[in-house]
């Protein structure tokens, strides 16, 4: 072989390395963080699906590892507490979600029709500042504002109002971790639904003004409707967060009193660190994430992403 051909075929061949890297130049970036993602889900979940079917309760520590079948998931569905949590949570994730949502969109509109641009900067960072909140520190700043004695929130309701102030953690247990939830994240609401407004073109609002329409119908059939796949990536996102929720809710009241607050994820965490139960610890996670896999699906089968990407 000459001189010549073997340059032209090493040239060709480096050229077709070149090509090759740069038609899979995304692949290549992307793969190392694809492997870190599945080292941490894949083998987690492997592992976690592995004690939910072996006895790993430290009350019978020679029987730990044996394999158990069914038996804890068998034990987790005959419990009444863990039926009991599942109705809190899905009362907590209900009454949040929709708060949220509808406190958002509300901050969100208010906000777009301040012309004031040092007024509508001020709003915005004054909304947005609840989310810094870490949800321990909120918790633990809610158990003193909150306190029937020295919490000023009581104070406030005992000398300014006719009302005797109730003990926000023991009386209405549920409803207080509702609306510290929402008082936490509903910026994260408004942020999203804020950008969303401002993506409206204002020629759909001005026909609609034009038409005779008052302001409450130009938001029902005219911004809503357009603004439908931004609000439904919100209300996804926000789903899924809140049937994470656990710092909050663990901080203020421990899931009680009694059982009032106890969310399966509290359930889940007592069951598998308190009790010691880590087999059925794991085999409820494993039932939890199916379940919230499956409503998260079935949402969006039926309301779909059409226009998020638009």
């Amino acid at each position: 072989m000459s001189i010549d051909t073997q340059t032209r075929t090493e040239q060709g061949t480096q050229d077709e390395g070149r090509s090759l890297w740069n038609e899979y130049l995304p692949v290549w970036l992307s793969t190392p963080m694809v492997l870190v993602v599945l080292l941490i889900t894949v083998f987690p979940g492997i592992y976690d699906l592995y004690l939910s079917l072996v006895n790993y309760n430290y009350v019978n520590p020679e029987r730990i590892g044996t394999f158990a079948g069914l038996h804890n998931f068998r034990v987790i569905f005959t419990d009444p507490v863990v039926w009991k949590s599942i109705t809190v949570t899905a009362i907590f994730v209900t009454c949040a979600l929709l708060l949220e949502l509808v406190l958002g969109f509300a901050l969100a509109a208010l906000l777009t029709n301040v012309k004031n641009r040092w007024a509508r900067t001020f709003y915005r960072i004054a909304f947005i500042l609840p989310m810094a909140v870490a949800p321990v520190s909120l918790a633990m700043i809610g158990r003193i504002m909150l306190d029937p004695q020295l919490g000023i929130i009581a104070y406030t309701i005992s000398t300014y109002t006719p009302f005797a102030a109730p003990n926000f953690l023991t009386d209405v247990p549920l409803l207080t971790v509702i609306l510290m939830d929402t008082w936490n994240w509903t910026p994260f609401m408004f942020i999203i639904l804020y950008a969303g407004l401002s993506s409206v073109p204002d020629e759909l609002i001005e026909a609609a003004r034009i038409d005779g329409a008052p302001t409450w119908r130009t938001y029902v059939h005219v911004v809503i409707p357009y603004m439908k796949p931004v609000i439904f990536v919100a209300f996804l996102i926000r789903l899924i967060d809140l049937f994470r929720t656990f710092g909050t809710v663990y901080g203020l009241t421990r899931g009680g009193p009694g059982n009032a607050t106890k969310l399966i994820s509290i359930q889940i965490f007592q069951t598998g660190f308190t009790y010691i139960d880590i087999g059925a610890a794991s085999a409820l996670a494993i039932v939890y994430l199916v379940v919230v896999l499956v409503i998260c699906n079935v949402l969006i089968r039926v309301v779909g992403f059409e226009g998020v990407l638009e």
